[in-house]
């Protein structure tokens, strides 16, 4: 019992300082290293390749702080599946808060969406447009063409298609966008599976609901590529070809257990 308590009251300590780490380092490279990107005398894509650099490097170095000071604990199957690939189709599942701060620091390069208000904040001016991520304009028309368009340019690109974070002990469901995108992009897709024990950082828990029993550990499954040559050449309408396509999605992205 002692043991656990000091574990509880150690998470209890480190957890806002892992908070102020993320919050202070977004925040300090938003006002000095991107700004100067942005404005930088050099090509777009450049700009851009150098923009994804730094937040790989940023994202990398948070998870590997907070893995040591002990706020959680992570295991990485199946890695090699994302090495020396470039313009990859990735979609996850999507439980907790940390999730694409884990896709990111994995992936080479990837583009995302990224919310409106992200997009339009002051302080993050300069860095949502020097990583040339994608805004949810709320056009779901001109976010598929985005994301198509990103792909065939050689983007990998990263995509939560439940469109929030997943309830827990809810059945998952995606939206038809992603199998959209895949069908006009023709596009093979990488599934990744992510599940956290004990869950927190859901919508229902706020940053300092820390669980009582054991340090959060996240698993995160890298599956076999989902090909689309079965789906591409049925004989129906793209609209029941997505709908079919998004059934078969949901399927690969059942979290086993661990």
């Amino acid at each position: 019992m002692k043991l656990l308590n000091f574990n509880y009251y150690w998470r209890l300590l480190v957890t806002p300082i892992s908070w102020i780490i993320y919050g202070l380092g977004g925040i300090i490279t938003s006002l000095t290293i991107f700004p100067i990107i942005y404005i930088a005398p050099i090509k777009k894509s450049l700009k851009t390749k150098i923009s994804r650099y730094v937040v790989k490097f940023l994202f990398r170095s948070f998870i590997w702080i907070i893995k040591n000071i002990g706020f959680l604990t992570y295991e990485i199957q199946n890695i090699e599946k994302l090495y020396n690939r470039d313009s990859l189709l990735i979609f996850a599942n999507h439980p907790t808060l940390l999730d694409i701060v884990f896709l990111i620091s994995m992936t080479n390069l990837p583009n995302c969406v990224v919310k409106k208000d992200v997009w339009c904040n002051p302080v993050m001016f300069c860095m949502m447009r020097s990583l040339g991520y994608i805004k949810n304009s709320g056009d779901p028309e001109d976010v598929l063409s985005q994301c198509v368009d990103s792909l065939k340019q050689g983007d990998s690109l990263i995509l939560f298609p439940e469109g929030t974070r997943t309830e827990p002990n809810e059945t998952l469901v995606l939206k038809r966008g992603l199998a959209h995108i895949a069908l006009r992009a023709k596009k093979n897709l990488t599934p990744i599976s992510i599940s956290c024990k004990p869950i927190t950082l859901t919508k229902q828990h706020k940053w300092y609901n820390i669980p009582l029993e054991e340090t959060p550990h996240y698993c995160i499954t890298i599956r076999d590529d989902i090909k689309l040559g079965e789906f591409s050449h049925l004989n129906k309408s793209r609209p029941i070809t997505a709908r079919l396509l998004t059934k078969h999605l949901q399927l690969s992205l059942q979290t086993k257990e661990h």
